[in-house]
């Protein structure tokens, strides 16, 4: 049986990148002629190694003698030894041998490859399992071996790191952002061209613009490649930085100025920075499950896996009223685009109207800005229902609320007095659906920005001022935790889960049912 090394974990253990692994990854992407990630070349240099060790073991195979008993060697004749792991050796002597029981048969002495010298028996004409002819084609039984694919999958991850840091080393590679590439294969782009670039993406109000239509106003050396001088470009702009790659997880870079998009973009609002709760964070499961529905978007993991949705249904919060922005919670995850850059403008499209607006994907921190305008057209109150669903394109997203016709309802106002939240029951015009249990109306919500002051309020501090407002406003003097949610975010930023903490640490309030609570009587 022939035991190859490659299939061994003791092999990829050990692995370290050499000169000719470097040699073979500069023709495979020379060959390939465009960047490609560390998986694919660790995955690269399991095949080469794979095939080399497979022609070697064809080669000398064809080239040298498997040992049989049977038959006769001279001095000088190279053999192998099937049981030594297919051991190369060289027949140094020859003598006869000896046994009462046998006839003559002769002695070999062998050389073997690590050094050590052994003797085997030769012209030996008797019954031996290694004179079964059927040896010199079986030689590969009893091993199944693994493919390239499986052998990523169980080293790749080790594998992947050393040549990764053997590219590091070596100066005839370069990174471009999570890839590796060649660099005699990059067009040269220079200060010039990169000034050109900056002037383009001016004159279209910052960007977005895709690479393509970048390159059509520089004039790169004709003779390169298309491919390439996208390639060139990509990384001469990533390195500057004046220019912020927001491209789609869709494969086609696009550019943005970093000078010209919104702060708001880079810098989260004031109203979106959160307090948190520093107790225990131990609710009672009716808490708990309700903190679920209500998908507040701190709570959610944008590097989790999203099962994608066709439309999400979802409740506008005041500081995302006050901040022109919606949260980027699961449920609204699942009908975006995929994205993996920090910030990425995509268009809105308002499905009753059709207008299209731009708004920008904030990754980390987890918000969608530039619909303060839309909020104000449609003079939404923060409870009002929202829909997003997808369009036509990937960057495209329909966004909807439910419009009614306008007229004056009973609703809780909430306002600033003496720096301290005060909720009454009166008249306001209402043009839209919305969660009784959640709506916040407020005339102008810039005078609120006094509650919040210049940092996050404490959550148990919000809560002890917020609950009496509410319970003022209900003959039973109850609240549910949906309505506290709400109301405490209207003093600082807070997730359910931290709101609802805060409340049952308290002491100072009881659960009567229903995920409703009182005003403790000792209190």
């Amino acid at each position: 049986m022939i035991h190859r090394q490659t299939q061994t974990r003791e092999y990829w253990s050990a692995y370290e990148f050499t000169q000719d692994d470097a040699d073979f990854l500069s023709n495979y992407l020379l060959e390939a002629g465009s960047p490609k990630p560390l998986s694919d070349l660790a995955h690269a240099v399991i095949q080469h190694r794979t095939d080399k060790e497979s022609a070697v073991v064809r080669r000398d195979l064809e080239r040298r003698t498997i040992y049989q008993p049977k038959k006769t060697y001279k001095v000088g004749e190279e053999v192998m030894f099937s049981t030594l792991k297919l051991m190369a050796g060289r027949v140094i002597g020859l003598r006869p041998g000896h046994n009462p029981e046998k006839s003559s048969f002769d002695v070999i002495t062998v050389e073997l490859a690590n050094g050590r010298k052994r003797e085997f028996a030769a012209n030996y004409a008797w019954p031996h399992r290694l004179n079964d002819d059927n040896i010199l084609t079986t030689l590969n039984e009893g091993e199944v071996l693994k493919t390239p694919e499986e052998l990523h999958g169980l080293y790749g991850a080790n594998i992947a790191a050393v040549v990764d840091a053997g590219l590091v080393r070596n100066p005839e590679f370069m990174r471009i952002a999570n890839e590796w590439f060649l660099r005699a294969m990059m067009a040269e782009v220079n200060v010039g061209h990169l000034n050109l670039a900056e002037a383009v993406l001016d004159m279209s109000g910052g960007g977005p613009l895709p690479t393509l239509t970048i390159l059509q106003e520089l004039g790169l050396p004709p003779e390169i490649a298309g491919n390439l001088q996208e390639i060139s470009l990509n990384n001469a702009l990533v390195r500057d930085e004046r220019f912020d790659d927001v491209s789609l997880d869709d494969g086609i870079s696009a550019w943005f100025l970093r000078r010209l998009e919104p702060p708001e973009v880079r810098i989260v609002p004031a109203a979106l920075r959160p307090a948190r709760f520093n107790g225990e964070k131990n609710i009672s499961p009716e808490l708990a499950q309700l903190a679920v529905e209500l998908d507040d978007e701190l709570s959610f993991d944008p590097d989790a896996p999203a099962e994608p949705a066709q439309s999400a249904s979802l409740i506008l919060t005041f500081p995302h009223r006050r901040a022109g922005t919606l949260g980027w919670s699961s449920r609204v995850s699942a009908v975006l685009p995929k994205v993996s850059k920090p910030r990425v403008p995509i268009t809105f499209q308002d499905r009753s109207t059709g207008r299209q607006f731009v708004v920008w994907l904030v990754r980390d921190g987890r918000y969608i800005y530039g619909l303060g305008d839309w909020y104000r057209q449609n003079e939404l109150p923060a409870g009002a229902f929202l829909e997003l669903s997808r369009g036509q394109t990937d960057n495209v997203v329909l966004i909807d609320c439910k419009r009614r016709r306008p007229k004056k309802e009973w609703v809780h106002v909430a306002g600033n007095r003496d720096g301290h939240l005060r909720q009454e029951t009166a008249q306001r015009q209402v043009a839209c659906e919305f969660d009784e249990l959640m709506a916040v109306f407020v005339d102008n919500p810039a005078t609120l920005d006094g509650l919040r002051g210049d940092r996050p309020r404490d959550i148990t501090q919000a809560v002890r001022e917020a609950f009496p407002e509410i319970a003022k406003l209900s003959t039973q003097g109850n609240v549910h935790a949906r309505t506290l949610y709400a109301v405490v975010n209207v003093i600082t930023r807070a997730t359910p889960l931290d709101v609802f903490a805060a409340l049952q640490a308290s002491g100072s309030y009881v659960p009567v049912g229903d995920n409703y609570w009182h005003l403790s009587e000792s209190r």
